[in-house]
């Protein structure tokens, strides 16, 4: 099973990294291959809505977006976490995930993978329902992706603190196992 780990947060070893951590030793258990990307330390460039993607032209943009994308093509699992800042995913999260596009023009490719998503903030857990069910549907289930599990981790806000969190540790760990 090939696993891929997007981390859309500014802060490694942030809260949504040590809830993939925990999710990948779950799956680690099930002989997965695992590769991780954390779009902060990358060169991921935004679309640019230039048109130039489509039935089976990729992306002209070359970098660091684009080996993700590629990379997804052929997931079995994807693994996305995000922290939500005002009501919305991280500005590194929309950058790749903005980039599906090009996958979305293409007929000749899909994303046939499932995900699962790992979203951190400050609120109280349940307060983002709405917008992860939105997040779900578009740009993930709209290209293809299976979204088998979510992960809301609210009421967090120090680097770390999730993993006083038994339950939210285990959680993880319990969605990794059932990939």
């Amino acid at each position: 099973m090939k696993v891929t780990a997007i981390i859309a947060s500014p802060r490694k070893g942030g809260n949504g990294d040590v809830l993939v951590d925990e999710i990948i030793k779950g799956t680690e258990e099930n002989g997965a291959e695992v590769t991780k990307y954390y779009i902060d330390e990358l060169d991921v460039e935004p679309c640019h809505a230039c048109g130039h993607c489509g039935d089976g032209i990729d992306c002209k943009v070359e970098d660091d977006g684009a080996k993700i994308i590629d990379d997804l093509l052929d997931t079995d699992v994807l693994i996305f976490t995000t922290p939500i800042y005002y009501g919305q995913m991280s500005a590194q999260g929309k950058l790749i995930t903005d980039r599906f596009y090009s996958v979305s023009r293409n007929p000749q490719k899909e994303f046939n993978g499932k995900a699962v998503f790992v979203f951190t903030h400050g609120a109280p857990s349940g307060i983002y329902d709405a917008y992860i069910e939105a997040t779900k549907a578009s740009p993930f289930g709209h290209t293809g992706w299976d979204v088998v599990n979510t992960l809301d981790a609210g009421g967090i806000q120090e680097p770390g603190s999730i993993k006083e969190s038994e339950d939210k540790m285990k959680e993880a760990f319990e969605i990794g196992k059932a990939l």
